[in-house]
């Protein structure tokens, strides 16, 4: 970093910490910001010196949340209906576009701070986007030339990075305990966190947490941070494909790698016959919205096959696993419509011809991606870690070798399955008076005589 960016860089944060001090809120003289973009991740949080677990590092009063309600786009009376009624992001994207762009902004100072590029895949050029194949208004007040849908991207970038889901604190009046307005305001309002949205995420190094107050939200050490070392709040147990899909980065281990299966592949593998397949595929996925095409399988780093997913249409039959799915989509025609009368399905354990059907499922699945893990592995050794030219490259090459480690993973488990041996059954001695005498003194089972 250049002694001019040094300098910007300095500059930037000075302005931003004096708006947060004008604005009443509370930071600790034992953390600062540090330039981390030679880590790949940008402007972080640093301990000056030894934290305690518990220790206060910052509070941010309400005033200063940039949200829908906040921002000065709801004063507007011809839009605040127009604003209140959308959902999702739309609302903050909306303010943020029209926050963003006045010089008497508010948030001005906290605009100046947050970044202007993404390394998030919704910015890539199109030979980047390959790498990851096979992986997951009113004229009056905003003006296309101002507000482009580059800003857009941009607003939107930030809501996907940066925001926080908060529970809205609004004082009851004392005359009015129970107005029928608070059945307009949402459970979760999405919103901006100055200052707590500048914390890095690290899979597994998290020692700070955000903690939801009446009048202020509080971040805090989670345990002991030592002086020199980053301060972290996580993000959540996320993949890398999520990672990079929201964040814009991957971590190099990553313990909560997935891959996804579809219900499409899964119902293409394992539906041999045509006939009643609407019908085995409805119990087997249960009621889906936008049918099975929708519906996706999660493999994990345990490599074991999913869990129960979905509840079943029917409501006196058990959840339905993986293996029960495959079971009743395998099922002949016959074997089906026994079922339906006995409103039963089959076991869901595991048997050879369902492994058999797992392993070819988990093959296609891992023919979707272009070049195999032992290429992927040279080209990561070949990139620099550190060069943006090829970080997109990089970080879509960690992707696939994880998820491809995932489904590495669960295929070996599936080749190393074995059924148990059978028991065989013993069978049972003819019952005489000693042996019953025997069994009852012991609590055993013997015949009762009936008295007469």
């Amino acid at each position: 970093m250049s002694a001019s960016s040094d300098s910007s860089f300095e500059a930037t944060n000075t302005r931003f910490l004096q708006w947060l001090h004008d604005h009443s809120a509370t930071i600790s003289s034992k953390i600062a910001f540090k330039n981390y973009s030679n880590e790949g991740a940008g402007r972080g949080v640093v301990a000056l010196e030894d934290i305690e677990e518990g220790e206060l590092l910052f509070a941010i009063p309400r005033s200063i949340l940039l949200s829908q309600y906040t921002s000065d786009l709801s004063k507007i009376e011809s839009v605040r209906a127009e604003l209140n009624s959308l959902k999702g992001w739309n609302p903050l994207i909306l303010s943020m576009l029209y926050e963003s762009q006045r010089e008497d902004s508010k948030w001005k100072p906290y605009f100046e701070i947050l970044p202007k590029s993404f390394s998030t895949p919704i910015f890539w050029s199109d030979e980047d986007l390959r790498e990851l194949e096979g992986t997951s208004a009113h004229p009056d007040i905003f003006s296309p030339t101002i507000h482009t849908l580059s800003l857009f991207h941009t607003c939107g970038s930030l809501i996907m990075a940066y925001s926080f889901e908060d529970e809205p604190y609004l004082p009851s009046s004392p005359s009015e305990p129970d107005s029928d307005s608070d059945s307009d305001i949402p459970n979760v309002v999405i919103t901006m966190v100055p200052l707590a949205d500048m914390l890095n995420h690290r899979t597994g190094h998290n020692n700070a947490r955000l903690f939801y107050e009446p009048e202020q939200l509080e971040m805090r050490a989670t345990k002991a941070i030592a002086t020199g070392t980053q301060v972290y709040n996580t993000y959540g147990d996320r993949p890398n494909s999520d990672l990079l899909r929201r964040y814009g980065f991957v971590d190099e281990v990553n313990d909560h790698d997935s891959v996804e299966i579809s219900g499409e592949l899964v119902v293409e593998v394992s539906c041999g016959e045509e006939e009643a397949k609407e019908q085995k595929v409805g119990i087997g996925l249960g009621v889906v919205e936008g049918g099975y095409e929708s519906s996706y399988f999660v493999f994990d780093t345990t490599g074991d096959t999913p869990p129960a997913l979905i509840v079943t249409a029917l409501p006196t039959l058990p959840l339905c696993s993986g293996i029960l799915l495959v079971k009743v989509l395998a099922m002949s025609a016959t074997e089906f419509g026994a079922s339906q009368r006995s409103a039963t399905l089959p076991k869901s354990d595991m048997t050879p011809a369902v492994r058999d059907m797992l392993l070819e499922i988990l093959q296609r699945r891992m023919a979707t991606y272009r070049i195999s893990v032992e290429d992927d592995v040279a080209i990561l050794a070949a990139l620099p870690a550190s060069d943006p030219a090829t970080l997109n490259r990089r970080n879509a090459v960690m992707v696939r070798l994880g998820e491809k480690r995932v489904l590495n993973r669960a295929v070996v488990k599936l080749r190393a399955w074995e059924p148990e041996p059978k028991r065989r059954k013993e069978k049972r001695q003819a019952w005489s008076g000693n042996a019953g005498k025997e069994g009852r003194e012991k609590g055993g089972e013997g015949k009762k005589r009936k008295v007469v």
